[in-house]
């Protein structure tokens, strides 16, 4: 194997043990529920979610879910309070 790869590898390792590197601004994912799989958006620090739960009150199982998953890494909102 190539040695500059071997460096490159090494480097990733040591960025994926650091996710204070790492500011998501814009995240679209396909959630796999109990019941269906949900389209889940992230962007300039606003959540949405195709789910029946989300349209009523603007939160849901996925998003804290996604929000627990990427702790620390997503961009926020001025003035914007993140779930616990």
């Amino acid at each position: 194997m190539d040695s500059s790869i071997i460096g490159k590898i090494d480097k990733a390792r040591k960025y994926a043990e650091e996710k204070e590197r790492v500011t998501i601004s814009e995240l679209s994912v396909r959630f796999e529920g109990n019941h269906n799989t949900y389209q889940v958006d992230f962007r300039s620090g606003n959540w949405s979610c195709e789910c029946h739960f989300f349209e009523t009150r603007a939160v849901c199982s996925h998003i804290m879910a996604l929000q627990r998953m990427l702790a620390g890494m997503l961009a926020q909102k001025q003035n914007a309070t993140a779930a616990s």
